[in-house]
């Protein structure tokens, strides 16, 4: 495992997609993809240190549910809904979180630009 990304890896990771932009959630710094976030710094008593990203709705529940995986919810986002997991930078490979990230972005992208994006650089899938 390398070393944890901080913060500002973690936003100069996502600025380098397109339409991406920093910004700021409840007094936090984040990422936003056509006005919509992508991922934010959450340092609360329910959640210290810790990046919460979007996730696909459709892994959200696996992603929590796996006590093997760093990923974690709380009340707060199931409150609303949200398809946010958060996780501790410390506590997953920096390979991986930028996967997840690119992931994260990829579901909040507009699907004009993600489609661009995709065709340039494949879906690795």
């Amino acid at each position: 495992m390398g070393t944890a990304m901080t913060w500002s890896e973690i936003e100069a990771f996502l600025l380098g997609f397109p339409d991406t932009e920093a910004s700021t959630s409840w007094g936090m710094p984040g990422v936003k993809t056509g006005g919509r976030l992508v991922a934010w710094w959450r340092d609360q008593d329910d959640s210290p240190g810790c990046v919460a990203f979007k996730v696909d709705r459709a892994e959200l529940d696996g992603l929590v549910e796996d006590s093997s995986t760093p990923y974690f919810t709380i009340e707060h986002f199931r409150k609303f809904d949200s398809n946010a997991v958060l996780v501790r930078p410390e506590d997953v490979d920096p390979d991986e979180l930028r996967e997840m990230l690119t992931d994260a972005w990829l579901v909040t992208a507009k699907p004009t630009v993600r489609k661009a994006w995709l065709a340039e650089h494949g879906d690795g899938g």
